[in-house]
This record gives structure tokens, C-alpha cells and sequence, in this order.
């Protein structure tokens, strides 16, 4: 009998795709996606496998919900786990130490954080920030050390203000033939010509000062004693110490004006953050200086320390390397929620995305904020890199955005990477990372924890248009926060039933909430397991697969005895293939009921797979009748070559077919090609 023709997808490159999609046959995507997508991880290639277990790492308090990243300038990576203000930090393997940091335990949803070298900073506008640091004594936790930070008038009645005063000597004038002209602040006045006569020469330079235009009324001239000239810039508008004054004799060479700075300036007001006015909610290291922003009072600026100097604001340094403040030319209510140091300095508010077009940072160049788009961000869930990209969470809360630069507009461009799958984020996000790509055949993985405890992946290379969302479920297991650390490990805080671990992704790993046992002496008893008392757990011993078993007094009983075991949890993966397109001709469709009688798979190092249509009982394909051996553990005898299903049976409007597994096992699916009568 001759095989039925059918249609072969051999990539799934656009992961699941939302319902609206099902019949835009004419979108490209749509040869490209699935209709269900759970457990398993895209290929950039196209295919798709079983995605990464979790490996469990310890315990963790009942109300553990953040996790830091933390990189020590020896290169050694830990996970910082919040509960409230109690920190745990994690090493690769266990609890380093317990830290504490106080306040933060109400608002610990929207802190963000910034790292370098040896230091953490976490920051909310309500709290004042903290500074953790690995020091040759272990962890400490104490306030930044920032000073001199500036005075800002928050329109309230001060009376800290101190005018500038400079002074000014003649020497060699003539009285009456002398031409001078002074310079205040890169200001020249006019002629004035030089009288020993001081209430006249006073007089003339009072004149002279008001004409210029970055002088303010307010200021006075005086005489003090003879010969000296004293300007003093008092009066509004000319509050601080921005000034600068010399003077030049226009027709006299011998003769010369001596100018001296008598008393700094300080601008009136109130520090710019303090328990009073509150914090920064966001900051970041860039350009060798230490970027603060979004502060409770003055949300919509920023201010940069001197390069060089991470805690020191003292706007009395003048070069280009001294501290700014920077308000940004923004609509009312806007606020910095974060700073993100990306191919140039990325600020989100809560109304838009803008970067500054300068590259060096400079005091006395003014930064250009170019806007890039208007989406707004949430407060709290960092922005994350990938592909020299900017991923952020719109303010919507579950649209994921990409700020990307182009040369073609000379201009970073905001994209809505989640457009094809808003079904999967549609519960709101509260957190994210990016773990880069671990071979040379993977892309890079995206984690999402959802408002509801539910995570999905995403599989992500956007140079090659593979943006694949997919479910992920661990059997018992919600998830609460997820980071990526510095050995490019996805880290996630699970619950099952109150009870809270760190765990990691590890490649290979077939079980979640997994533990290893080793024995010097083969056993089939396997114990510890107390905290998975009740629950229904599978074994891989000897790379043969064992299960499911009930756990009872922390014991399994294995059916032979193993001498090394992994013990956890297990949730398959679930692969729905869109249903075949009915198009039989130009904008001609044929629609009734069909069925798909056999199904071609091609697989790759394959140990366990299922299949079933529209939604029956999934059927286990035994692929050992390919060529099983006896004496070689099940995980050694992965199949690769394409099989065909027959007999298939049932009748839908729109038939598909499920991938799946009823034992746990890998696997590697290269194309699926339907046989359909349709």
C-alpha cells in the first residue's frame, strides 16, 4: 500500500502560538508553531527536546521570594536569596552565610540592585540603600558611604543658603586711562574704565554685572578697603558656587587684576535623598562612575558621582569628571525605574524608554535623552541582556520588550517579542533572566515566573528570528522567582506546599526536585527523602529508569539494587501540532471532519516517547524493537532514525497529534510529518 503524502514541520522555531493564530495559515510563523508546547526546549535548528531539570540545590525559608546574582572579583558566582530582610547566600552547593538587610522585607518586589567587583547595592525610594559586600572577613551590610550629596530646592523656605564671594585687586591702573573688562563664568562685560574712586568704580561694575545675562539681580558689589573690589552673588538665581571671575586690562600691559575666590557658594535647600525626601529606586555602575536615579522626590532625574569615585557627589568639581544631576525633560509623573548599562546608557521610566547619545559622560556637556518608544517598564523586574539587546516587561505587565539598537535609524528600536504567545504571559510577570547559550546548538534560554507562580521558557535568537515561548511544569512544584547567576546557571525558588528550595537547571538532568545517591555497596534502599514524604517520585539507577514510587518514611524501595541513583519528580513534556492547513487552492479552503491515520517522526538519542491524536490517550512507542540490548542500561540505547505510527484513529474538525512520554526518558524530535485525510 502506498504511504498517504503528508505534511512535514521540521522546525517549531516560533514555540507555541496563541489561539488567534490557528487559522493565519498565510503567517509565516504558522509552519513554524504549535499549538501546545510544554516541558521541552526550541532548537535553533528547529527541532525541539525535553528542557533542563531542576536540580535541587537546599532549603529555603517558607517566604524566600528574590534572588540577587552576585559575581566576586575572584570570579566566584552566588546566589543572594531573600526572605523578607533575611539573605542566604549560595554558593555553587550549599548556604555560604546569613545576612541581614534591614527595611527591605515590604518592599522587596520593586528593589532593584546594581553590582560591581566586591559590592552589591539594592535600592528602593522608600528605604534607604544598602551596600553588601564579600570582604577578606566574609559578608557585611552596611549604608553606601556617599557624600557631599547636593542641597536641590524643593520649594520649601531655606535658610542654609551661602552666596559666593569673589574679590578683586587692581594693580598698575591708571585712573581715568585704563580699560578693563571682566569675565563671570565665561561671560565678558563691557569696557569699564579703571577709578581709584571706589564708590564710583563700584558703580560702573555693578553696571557692567547686570547687563550680563547668567548674572541674577540680587548680587552686590562693595569696596571693603581701597583698591579691593568684593562681588557677592547673592539673591535668587545665583545661589551655589558655579562662578568664575578674572579680569583683563585692555591698554596697559604692566597692569594686571587679581581675582580670588574669599567664599564658596552653597545653594539653599534640603540633600537631594534623605529619610525625608527618600531614595533612589534604581542605579547602576557605567563609565567608571555610579549612577543613581528615580528618586522619590525628584523621580524623573538622575545624577552620575565623580568618575573615578563611586560615592562622592560634590558638585564643586567642576571638570569633566565631577558629579551631575541631571533632570530629564520629561512629562509630569514620569519616573526613572531603572538604569541599565547597555551599548549606551538605557534609562526606563514608567512612561517610556530613552538612551543617552553621549557614550563619555560628561559634567559639562548637557546629556542628550533620545526617546526610543513609549511602553513604560515595571518596577522591580530587571532588565535583562541578550544578543547585546535590552529585554524589559512593559508597564502593562505582560508584554516582554526588546530595546535593540539599529544603524538603520540610528536609533534603539522597541519590539514586542511576545506578540505571537500573549496568551502565556497574560497572568502578569514578576520575574525574569537570560541564561546564555551552554553549547553550540542551543540558543539562549529565557526564564518568566508569573504573577500566579506558573513559569514558561522561551528559547531565544533573534538574529536567526527564533523566539520560541513554551510552558513549563514540574510536578507539585509553583515557582516564585527566578536569576541568572554567574555560572550561567538559571536559579529558580520553588514551593511545594509551603515548603521553599533553590534550585538549578541542569542539562541532562531527566528529574526535578532531583537528589544523587551513591553507594560503595550496591543498595535498593534509598532514604532522606523526608521532604518528598507522599509525594510520587521516579529513580534513575545505573542509567536504567525506575518507577513512579510513592515516598513513605523518606524510603523508596528500588526493584534491584543500584550503585549510584537520582531520585525526584517528574512532568513530561506535551508537544500539540497545529492542525494541517485545509487550503486546496488559491483562497480555497476545504473544511470537514479529518483524520491523521499514521504519523512520521524523526528522532534523534530518543530513550522514551508517546503519541496520540486529538487529544486520546497517549500510546507508548516501544523503540526497543529497534534494537534494544539486554545488558545496556535504558538511557545507553537511545534511538536516532525516523519512525512511522499507524494506525491511528478518530475523526475532529481540526485533528492533531501529541507528543509526549509515559516514563521518563529523552527526548530529541527532528520533524514530525503528518499523514492526513482530510
Amino acid at each position: 500500500m502506498v504511504a498517504r503524502p503528508g505534511r512535514t514541520q521540521a522546525a517549531f522555531t516560533a514555540g507555541e502560538l496563541d489561539p488567534l493564530l490557528y487559522e493565519r495559515i498565510q503567517l509565516k510563523y504558522f509552519q513554524t508553531g504549535l499549538q501546545h508546547a510544554e516541558n521541552v526546549v526550541i532548537a535553533p535548528q528547529g527541532g525541539f527536546s525535553n528542557r533542563p531539570c531542576l536540580r535541587f540545590i537546599g532549603a529555603l525559608p517558607s517566604t524566600a521570594s528574590r534572588i540577587f546574582p552576585f559575581m566576586s572579583s575572584l570570579g566566584t558566582a552566588y546566589d543572594i536569596v531573600f526572605a523578607g530582610t533575611a539573605g542566604e547566600v549560595w554558593s555553587a552547593s550549599a548556604k555560604d552565610a546569613d545576612i541581614t538587610v534591614p527595611d527591605i522585607g515590604d518592599v522587596l518586589d520593586e528593589v532593584t540592585d546594581a553590582q560591581r567587583f566586591d559590592t552589591l547595592l539594592l535600592f528602593h525610594r522608600d528605604v534607604e540603600p544598602r551596600r553588601i559586600r564579600l570582604t577578606d572577613s566574609g559578608w557585611s551590610v552596611d549604608a553606601p558611604p556617599f557624600e557631599n550629596i547636593p542641597n536641590y530646592d524643593y520649594g520649601g523656605t531655606y535658610t542654609n543658603g551661602v552666596s559666593a564671594v569673589w574679590s578683586l585687586q587692581f594693580v598698575g591702573l591708571t585712573t581715568g586711562v585704563s580699560v578693563f573688562t571682566l569675565t563671570v563664568s565665561d561671560q565678558e562685560t563691557w569696557s569699564i574704565t579703571y577709578s581709584s574712586t571706589m564708590s564710583e568704580l563700584v558703580s560702573w561694575i555693578s553696571s557692567a554685572l547686570a547687563g550680563l545675562p547668567n548674572v541674577a539681580s540680587g548680587f552686590s558689589v562693595s569696596s571693603p578697603e581701597s583698591n579691593k573690589i568684593q562681588i557677592t552673588f547673592s539673591g535668587e538665581g545665583n545661589e551655589g558656587d558655579g562662578w568664575a571671575v578674572s579680569g583683563v586690562v585692555a591698554n596697559k600691559s604692566d597692569a594686571a587684576i587679581v581675582s580670588v575666590k574669599e567664599t564658596v557658594g552653597v545653594a539653599p535647600g534640603e540633600p537631594l535623598i534623605s529619610a525625608d525626601k527618600g531614595w533612589p529606586q534604581c542605579g547602576t555602575f557605567y563609565n567608571q562612575r555610579l549612577i543613581l536615579g528615580g528618586f522619590k522626590s525628584l523621580p524623573h532625574a538622575w545624577m552620575m558621582s565623580r568618575q573615578a569615585d563611586y560615592y562622592e557627589f560634590n558638585n564643586r568639581f567642576t571638570q569633566d569628571d565631577g558629579p551631575a544631576l541631571i533632570p530629564m525633560d520629561a512629562d509630569g509623573g514620569e519616573a526613572i525605574e531603572h538604569i541599565y548599562p547597555s551599548l549606551y546608557l538605557q534609562i526606563f521610566t514608567s512612561h517610556g524608554e530613552y538612551w543617552i547619545e553621549q557614550r563619555g559622560l560628561s559634567r559639562n556637556e548637557a546629556p542628550n535623552h533620545v526617546q526610543s518608544s513609549q511602553n513604560g517598564t515595571v518596577r522591580g523586574i530587571a532588565i535583562t541582556e541578550n544578543e547585546g539587546a535590552s529585554l524589559y516587561v512593559y508597564k502593562n505587565g505582560s508584554s516582554i520588550g526588546e530595546l535593540r539598537y539599529t544603524d538603520t535609524s540610528g536609533n534603539f528600536a522597541s519590539q514586542n517579542i511576545s506578540l505571537l504567545a500573549p496568551h502565556l504571559l497574560r497572568d502578569g510577570i514578576s520575574d525574569m533572566a537570560v541564561r546564555r547559550a551552554t553549547s553550540d546548538n542551543s540558543g539562549n534560554l529565557y526564564g518568566v515566573v508569573l504573577s500566579t507562580s506558573a513559569a514558561r521558557l522561551a528559547t531565544i535568537l533573534r538574529e536567526q528570528e527564533v523566539t520560541a515561548f513554551t510552558r513549563m511544569t514540574a510536578d507539585g512544584l509553583t515557582f516564585k522567582a527566578v536569576a541568572a547567576n554567574g555560572r550561567n546557571e538559571l536559579s529558580w525558588i520553588t514551593d511545594r506546599a509551603g515548603a521553599r528550595a533553590l534550585q538549578r537547571f541542569e542539562d541532562d538532568l531527566l528529574l526535578d526536585d532531583a537528589i544523587d545517591f551513591s553507594f560503595g555497596v550496591a543498595s535498593s534502599s534509598l532514604t532522606g527523602l523526608d521532604r518528598l514524604n507522599g509525594v510520587s517520585v521516579w529513580a534513575i539507577g545505573d542509567r536504567n529508569i525506575f518507577g513512579p514510587f510513592t515516598v513513605s518514611g523518606g524510603t523508596i524501595t528500588l526493584p534491584v539494587a543500584v550503585s549510584a541513583a537520582t531520585v525526584g519528580v517528574w512532568s513530561p513534556p506535551v508537544v500539540k501540532t497545529l492542525p494541517p492547513s485545509r487550503e486546496v487552492g488559491t483562497n480555497t479552503v476545504l473544511k470537514r471532519r479529518g483524520r491523521i491515520p499514521a504519523v512520521r517522526i524523526s528522532l534523534s538519542d530518543t530513550t522514551s516517547l508517546a503519541i496520540s491524536v486529538n487529544g486520546g490517550t497517549l500510546r507508548n512507542v516501544e523503540l526497543a524493537r529497534f534494537g534494544a540490548l539486554a545488558d545496556v542500561g535504558e538511557l545507553d540505547q537511545g534511538f536516532t532514525g525516523e519512525i512511522r505510527i499507524n494506525g491511528l484513529r478518530g475523526y475532529s474538525d481540526q485533528p492533531y497529534v501529541t507528543i509526549s512520554q509515559l516514563r521518563p526518558g529523552r527526548l530529541n524530535v527532528r520533524s514530525i510529518t503528518l499523514e492526513a485525510a482530510l
